[in-house]
């Protein structure tokens, strides 16, 4: 049988059903992948070595290995490609604003309102988890990103076109957070994350950038009006909360600013990993 290739958040899962304990991960790498266990150092955190195993195993011989010491002998659902991304159908969408006082003001707590009623509306609605952070510092996303494991990060506010975003410090100013930065960030703490969605201007380099570590990410071409970044969040997030795939909830969210009649519909782009097909990826077990 030729197994599918899985991205790298449901091979995680896998992980984390077979090897349940730190010694059983150690003692299978030491075993099967003596060149990642060569990588792995006193005190290192858990999901380090895991993030070490995914990047550097062959993905086929791994997922072989873990299929053989699930429970039951049968597939898992991890490796159903059509399967909800989380056990359940079950998603965590992980919101941050950020809006320096030097900055333009934007709507955001607009967008999060919009966002919260259209899911409300959804036919899976108990299946999604909403929650959001406000005021957002560089640290805050680490925090976050450690506390809440979402499936789904977004992040609203100011992008640069030196592919940067702009969070705040401690005083309210901007606080800029990189490319690179924000890469090495999400390749280590990307437990659950299937999704970024980057809801700022001129913030597609970064979600490109991100497809390296995430199934999927969007960013805008360019600068985004508040009306138009609030409507397309809002209708994206509605698509997920009724089990539409991702490739379907962001053309639906571009569809919205064009039976809205703004003129901004093509500014959303949506990211892939290699590997990975937005159109048979659902976050939602569809009803």
């Amino acid at each position: 049988m030729t197994l599918p290739r899985l991205p790298q958040p449901r091979l995680r899962a896998l992980v984390g059903e077979a090897l349940r304990g730190d010694a059983d991960l150690d003692a299978f790498c030491a075993d099967h992948f003596p060149d990642v266990y060569r990588r792995f150092s006193d005190g290192m955190q858990r999901v380090r070595k895991v993030t070490l195993l995914l990047d550097h195993a062959d993905p086929g011989r791994l997922t072989e290995l873990l299929l053989g010491l699930t429970s039951g002998g049968g597939a898992s659902p991890a490796l159903d490609p059509q399967a909800p991304a989380a056990a359940g159908g079950r998603i965590k969408v992980l919101f941050l604003g950020a809006n320096p006082r030097s900055t333009t003001q934007l709507g955001l707590g607009r967008e999060v309102r919009q966002i919260e009623d259209k899911l409300r509306a959804a036919a899976h609605r108990d299946a999604v988890t909403f929650t959001s952070r406000w005021a957002a510092r560089p640290d805050d996303l680490q925090q976050a990103l450690l506390e809440e494991r979402p499936h789904v990060l977004h992040f609203s506010g100011h992008g640069t076109q030196g592919d940067r975003l702009a969070f705040e410090d401690e005083a309210g100013e901007i606080a800029f957070v990189d490319k690179g930065a924000l890469a090495d960030l999400i390749a280590i703490l990307k437990d659950n994350l299937q999704v970024v969605v980057l809801n700022a201007c001129s913030s597609e380099p970064l979600a490109e950038a991100l497809t390296q570590h995430v199934a999927c990410a969007v960013g805008m071409h360019q600068p985004i009006g508040d009306l138009a970044a609030t409507e397309f969040a809002a209708s994206f997030y509605r698509a997920l909360g009724f089990g539409r795939t991702v490739d379907e909830a962001f053309r639906l969210g571009c569809s919205a600013l064009r039976l809205h009649q703004i003129p901004e519909h093509q500014i959303p782009r949506l990211k892939v990993k290699a590997g990975v097909d937005a159109a048979s990826l659902r976050l939602v077990a569809p009803a």
